[in-house]
């Protein structure tokens, strides 16, 4: 494999047609810039296109579900033990190592 970086996809028409296309085909982060795209060319519509992106943001990309109290207690525990943890390899660290920013 060669170490080059794959450059985005950048479909060669940018129409509202495509933008579809791209949704279904689950490309919604190109679909995404093509609606930038042709809001930026038609401000007029602009709040139209903003609202498909935030649907399709909101389809492809949900929020995190809350979490439980419980759920919630346990990470609190391990970052308590994680903090404690840390100030005790701070301790024992030799001089010029820095483990905390």
């Amino acid at each position: 494999m060669s170490g080059k970086q794959q450059k985005p996809f950048t479909p060669p028409i940018q129409t509202e047609t495509m933008a579809r296309l791209l949704l279904e085909q689950r490309h919604w982060q190109e679909a995404i810039s093509v609606y930038r795209q042709l809001s930026r060319r038609s401000p007029e519509k602009a709040a139209d296109y903003q609202k498909k992106i935030d649907q399709i943001k909101e389809f492809f990309d949900p929020p995190p579900a809350p979490m439980s109290p419980a759920e919630e207690a346990r990470i609190r525990r391990r970052i308590k033990h994680l903090k404690r943890l840390l100030g005790k390899l701070s301790q024992t660290a030799s001089p010029g190592c820095r483990l905390t920013e």
